[in-house]
């Protein structure tokens, strides 16, 4: 089905079992729902000693795909995924987004992590019968930091990249009207969640060190929440920093297309963060530190300010250069919009899903 096909939004199929609701039709999909907890936050595992659980395999099985589709190596349904599609002897096919070992503020957490991604992680990739990284930074972390050697025989340089795509909505309500709250200031912001890897504390000790008559011309804005929430508040010992907490997606893009300078702070990690791609979209100002791919949509000068890297000192250099050059601000949006449209655009993307699926199934 095409994106722009109208869609009855508000129908909805459920389908019970004991009175549990264990999936739902919508769309042109079916959504199959097993029961989980949260080991730790946002990170569900399944109850599989639950009938309900495997009430829900019995259903999956019905569907006779032709392709089980798992994506991400940390989620558990991507090896879920992997051992039903071995059970029932489906091809697999893996999409993967990271493109670094896991950076979090506890350091045990971390080693968790690293240990998981060495057995399960190594094993999601090595058991799929073809792998589709979403940046070229994805591809070389999986090539060269965890498998190391080709796939079943096939040759892993080769991999296709297809970048993931982005769709906003081009009525966006103004919940909060930023530039009557800070009158006569420059809205730089980030938006995402609030943990080490996004490194934001680098960007409120830059704020710190700019000075005092450039720094009253300034409002930053830090959209959401997450483990470091506090301790970030902390910091602002003088209460210039505008913290929103928790927003509902629409109302953290509502926001977000009011900024003038986007900040994507982050140190070495995951994936492409959407943010840095709406912000692209939106026509801000970019400063970015190479990292979580950013260095593969922004160029230097080009588009926008490419930090050298996550340090305080480089965030506040291009702080102060990006102020100095926001006349480059509407040609760099140009060149931004125009990345978007041919490099994330949903059909051209779903496309080479469809051909690569097609290929694999009749090998």
């Amino acid at each position: 089905m095409s994106k722009t096909q109208s869609w009855n939004l508000n129908w909805i199929e459920y389908v019970y079992y004991k009175n549990k609701k264990i999936w739902y039709k919508q769309y042109w999909y079916t959504v199959l729902v097993y029961p989980a907890f949260e080991l730790i936050p946002t990170f569900p595992f399944p109850k599989f000693w639950k009938r309900d659980f495997w009430a829900v395999m019995r259903l999956a099985k019905k569907f006779n795909a032709d392709i089980v589709n798992t994506h991400t190596r940390f989620f558990l349904t991507s090896l879920l995924g992997g051992i039903f599609a071995k059970c029932n002897h489906i091809k697999r096919v893996h999409i993967e987004h990271g493109s670094d070992y896991v950076k979090v503020s506890a350091w045990w957490k971390n080693k968790i992590a690293y240990i998981y991604d060495k057995i399960v992680g190594v094993r999601i990739f090595k058991a799929a019968d073809f792998i589709i990284p979403i940046s070229d930074a994805c591809k070389e972390f999986i090539e060269k930091k965890l498998l190391k050697r080709n796939i079943r025989g096939k040759n892993w340089k080769d991999a296709q990249v297809i970048c993931r795509w982005l769709e906003i909505s081009k009525e966006l309500p103004i919940s909060e009207d930023l530039h009557k709250k800070f009158p006569n200031k420059l809205i730089l912001w980030f938006v995402g969640r609030l943990y080490k890897r996004k490194n934001v504390d680098s960007l409120i000790r830059a704020y710190y060190d700019i000075d005092s008559r450039i720094a009253e011309k300034i409002q930053i804005v830090i959209v959401w929440e997450w483990e470091d929430m506090e301790r970030l508040k902390k910091m602002d010992k003088r209460n210039q920093i505008y913290f929103t907490w928790w927003k509902l997606s629409l109302d953290a893009l509502s926001l977000q297309q009011q900024f003038d300078i986007h900040i994507h702070s982050s140190s070495p990690g995951w994936w492409l963060a959407t943010t840095l791609l709406q912000a692209m979209s939106f026509g801000c100002m970019i400063i970015a530190t190479p990292n979580e791919w950013a260095k593969e949509v922004i160029k230097n000068n080009y588009n926008g300010i490419l930090v050298k890297d996550d340090s305080v000192g480089s965030i506040k250099q291009w702080i102060l250069l990006g102020i100095e050059h926001l006349s480059n601000k509407e040609n760099w949006a140009k060149i931004n919009k125009h990345i978007i449209e041919t490099q994330f655009d949903w059909e051209k993307n779903i496309k080479k899903y469809f051909l690569l699926y097609e290929n694999l199934l009749h090998e």
